[in-house]
């Protein structure tokens, strides 16, 4: 008999394929476009004094979901599985793709974490600059964990990791999409917030 978290999770099971690419690289990015343009006044029903708060902790959320879909959209485009294989004890190792998989059963509810997309990009994607890549998304897993786990009143804000952040996307999306990015995650007053990309020519 399932347990109830396995009941649930049955719902969403899928081994995913090259095909899927483009439905996670659509949903990162309509996360990073939202997080991109967030505002404080876009939270009407949430006290003035903790606006700021909720818009920040909000965005950091949202780039952070968005980094995984992302980097699991570009495994797919590339070729590579992205579910784990039922048994942990599977000679596989990521990354491996369907070819390599053949006769092995892939966990359809299981699939890689960020820190381990994160840390086999390079040998699976040709990245021009590796380390601007790496240290963005770093930071955007940081941001994910610390939005879904805990809730602090105050932090010492730190604009360069947003910067780091869009430094590593533009990077990527040349590298994996052949396509220019243009963004910034809006923080200050007036500060201009973008999200675009256009095909490199």
């Amino acid at each position: 008999m399932p347990s109830l978290e396995q009941s649930v999770k049955s719902q969403f099971e899928k081994v995913f394929s090259d095909s899927d690419w483009k439905l996670f690289k659509e949903m990162a990015e309509l996360a990073f476009s939202e997080a991109a343009f967030l505002k404080k006044s876009d939270f009407n029903k949430v006290a003035e004094q903790k606006k700021l708060l909720v818009r920040n902790s909000r965005k950091r959320l949202l780039i952070g979901v968005g980094a995984e879909l992302l980097l699991k959209a570009v495994y797919l485009k590339a070729g590579y599985c992205i579910n784990r294989p039922q048994n942990e004890r599977s000679p596989l190792r990521f990354p491996f793709s369907p070819a390599a998989a053949a006769g092995v059963p892939l966990n359809g509810a299981d699939t890689y974490m960020l820190g381990t997309l994160i840390d086999h990009l390079a040998g699976t994607v040709t990245l021009q600059h590796p380390p601007v890549v790496t240290e963005g998304l770093r930071i955007a897993k940081v941001f994910r964990n610390k939005e879904g786990h805990v809730v602090t009143a105050t932090h010492r804000f730190e604009p360069q990791s947003f910067r780091a952040i869009e430094a590593a996307l533009v990077e990527l999306y040349a590298d994996a999409f052949r396509e220019r990015l243009t963004v910034r995650f809006s923080l200050a007053p007036r500060e201009r917030a973008a999200w675009r990309t256009a095909p490199l020519t």
